[in-house]
């Protein structure tokens, strides 16, 4: 039970991170319509699949960029695949094979796992406080000029300087809040029963799909798994058991505030210079992420599925 609970609460507390850089950094702003109870729900589905996250991390002895890439991977196609059906082409600013990228690569595995879960990780880890300072400001650099997607929606939504500034503040107090649940708790240790269970909430989803779209889902999405799958396992053969990093700066958390400061000020000076007419997501998401992403994708494949042709021993001594 005590490690059930605990598996319990890493999953919810990551689960939160990575909601946080999948959704509400991808949304931006409090909408019209939105509701706190389907932020939770929200919360929980990402929880149900951070579990899985999680004991990918653990089986496959995830940790360092590369490793981290393929992880994020299946996150990101799980994500689009599972909770929702986009990686499937479903739409229309993302139709098949583009939806492969677009945005199970460029924003689910470089954003919220590479930046948001290994970066922020790694900052808190550092001998120094100024990669966690870095790393927030990139952050709200990005949030506060990709919120400009917002004004070209259908109505616009322009969202006032203070109203944007306080919920950048409480997404990132939660998030802040996280983190420090999932540094208090013991390492993540899957167990059968938690995998059942959340392979229940996103089975529920994907049958959805199959439902409505046909045999595509069942052919895709398992091919599109086996592509980071493969890898990682090799990458497992090359890692030795075992291996922790130095412990993290939990007081350094406080300084993810920088985050809504940045943005906010991004976001406002972005209205000030009249840049609605400049467009700014598509730069964002079409031209930087998405090959970014796509490009960190196959380094990652090649780096990995090569560590497994060496010996553990070999690896050790060149730093993995």
């Amino acid at each position: 039970m005590k490690r059930a609970a605990n598996n319990f609460g890493q999953s919810c507390a990551i689960g939160f991170i990575l909601c946080f850089y999948s959704e509400r950094l991808f949304w931006s702003v409090w909408r019209d319509g939105d509701s706190v109870g389907e932020q939770v729900i929200t919360w929980l589905a990402y929880s149900a699949a951070a579990y899985w996250f999680l004991a990918v991390v653990c089986y496959f002895r995830v940790r360092d960029l590369w490793s981290a890439c393929l992880a994020g991977a299946i996150y990101g196609w799980s994500i689009e695949g599972t909770l929702a059906p986009t990686l499937y082409g479903t739409e229309t600013t993302a139709p098949f094979p583009l939806s492969l990228c677009v945005t199970g690569l460029s924003w689910h595995m470089l954003l919220s796992v590479v930046v948001g879960w290994f970066g922020v990780g790694r900052a808190l880890q550092a001998k120094s406080w100024q990669p966690i300072v870095f790393l927030s400001g990139g952050v709200g650099v990005f949030w506060g000029l990709w919120a400009t997607f917002q004004w070209h929606e259908t109505p616009p939504v322009i969202t006032p300087a203070n109203e944007f500034f306080a919920h950048a503040v409480a997404q990132v107090l939660l998030l802040i809040l996280a983190w420090w649940v999932a540094l208090r708790l013991a390492s993540f240790r899957p167990g059968s029963v938690g995998l059942v269970l959340s392979a229940v909430v996103l089975g529920a989803f994907y049958v959805q799909h199959v439902v409505r779209l046909g045999v595509l889902p069942l052919v895709v999405l398992p091919s599109v798994l086996a592509l980071a799958l493969v890898p990682l396992w090799r990458h497992r053969i090359g890692q030795a058991q075992g291996v922790m990093g130095a412990s993290p700066v939990v007081s350094r958390l406080a300084l993810l505030l920088v985050i809504p400061v940045v943005s906010t000020t991004v976001y406002q000076l972005a209205k000030v210079l009249a840049l609605d007419q400049v467009p700014i997501s598509t730069i964002l998401f079409y031209w930087t992420t998405a090959p970014l992403g796509a490009a960190l994708f196959l380094v990652a494949v090649g780096k990995c599925a090569r560590r497994g042709s060496l010996e553990p021993e070999h690896n050790d001594r060149a730093g993995g």
